[in-house]
């Protein structure tokens, strides 16, 4: 084959045509699908993990662009598999950062990442008490916050359930401890 011969196409990609671009446009919805719904999501699972808006968004879509074009498809967990890749990204950026000297011009087009995170009083109080807490502490609660199981977030970090479990109920304790609320009997936690 010559430089210029354009190879065959495999088995799965010799569909007839309109088969294939049904096919196509059904996952291309579902990928959208995905997109739409976990950006949020996983937007705000950076900002309780320390990150800032822009650092979570930058991070999101960085986890997002290693996700494409046909891994997503392929893992049995792409939410969890998702947040472990974009808090990697953001630590990432934590060690590549420079401090600009001019002065950081607004994005052009698109979404602004603030619009994503908006929080009530609330949430700004769980979010400055979410830092207090230690690393692990933190990981766990969070977690648990986007709705994961311990044995789910233990296998996404590569940790051991009950050391999850453990490091929820203490920075759950701290939590309630910092934010002044009394304790109520929870059955489960």
């Amino acid at each position: 084959m010559t430089v210029t011969e354009v190879p065959a196409l495999p088995a799965a990609q010799t569909l007839p045509a309109a088969l294939r671009t049904t096919q196509q446009d059904r996952q291309l919805a579902q990928f959208n699908a995905f997109y739409r719904t976990e950006t949020r999501k996983l937007t705000v699972f950076l900002v309780n993990l320390g990150a800032t808006p822009y650092e979570a968004a930058d991070a999101v879509h960085e986890a997002f662009l290693t996700l494409l074009p046909d891994k997503w498809r392929t893992l049995e967990h792409p939410g969890a598999w998702l947040r472990t890749v974009a808090y990697r990204k953001y630590l990432r950026q934590a060690t590549d950062r420079t401090q600009p000297t001019d002065l950081v011009p607004d994005r052009p087009g698109g979404t602004c990442p603030v619009d994503l995170v908006l929080l009530t009083e609330q949430q700004k109080k769980v979010l400055a008490a979410l830092g207090h807490l230690p690393p692990a502490e933190r990981q766990a609660v969070v977690w648990k916050l986007d709705g994961f199981a311990h044995e789910e977030t233990a296998q996404a970090l590569g940790k051991d359930p009950a050391a999850v479990r453990q490091a929820y109920a203490r920075g759950r304790k701290r939590l309630i401890s910092i934010l002044g609320l009394k304790k109520e009997a929870t059955p489960g936690e």
